[in-house]
């Protein structure tokens, strides 16, 4: 299986077109990982993530996700990790890197919200995604999603 990495890209000029409403991911106690949509574009997907955690796990995220702030030589194995987001359109199978992300939270909340971007199109009209993050006590799970039907009329065009 061919290995590919999706790296984080900046979105074409359209809006796109909604193929897929909102969808659970993964859900382990005290968090929760789900797509807002997917938007399909005339070059690619773009999919609107969220992760949520409280208690336990949302001390664990805030803990994980906040070590990059660490000065470059202080951070070593360990010391960093983030939600892991695997999307195969197709046989390219890769790891999807955030476009967008922001975070926030505390020792009781923590939240995510970050925007992939795949630049492939589904023949079949499928995708798959995987997503974890154990560090934070979400446990992997992997959702097929069957996107609706769209052509390039679909998409909005902002200019």
């Amino acid at each position: 299986m061919r290995v590919h990495r999706w790296p984080p890209a900046v979105e074409p000029d359209e809006l796109g077109a909604i193929v897929h409403g909102p969808v659970v991911l993964a859900r382990s106690p005290g968090v929760v990982a789900a797509l807002r949509c997917v938007f399909a574009h005339t070059g690619g997907l773009s999919l609107p993530f969220v992760l949520r955690a409280e208690g336990v796990q949302a001390e664990a995220a805030n803990r994980q996700s906040t070590s990059h702030r660490l000065a470059l030589e202080d951070i070593g194995p360990g010391t960093f990790s983030e939600p892991r987001v695997v999307v195969r359109v197709g046989e390219a199978e890769g790891l999807a890197d955030a476009s967008q992300a922001t975070s926030s939270g505390g020792d009781d909340a923590y939240d995510l919200d970050a925007n992939f971007w795949i630049d492939a199109l589904p023949t079949d009209g499928r995708i798959v995604v995987t997503v974890s993050w154990v560090q934070a006590g979400l446990a992997e799970s992997r959702t097929e999603l069957r996107l609706r039907p769209w052509t390039g009329d679909d998409v909005l065009r902002l200019l």
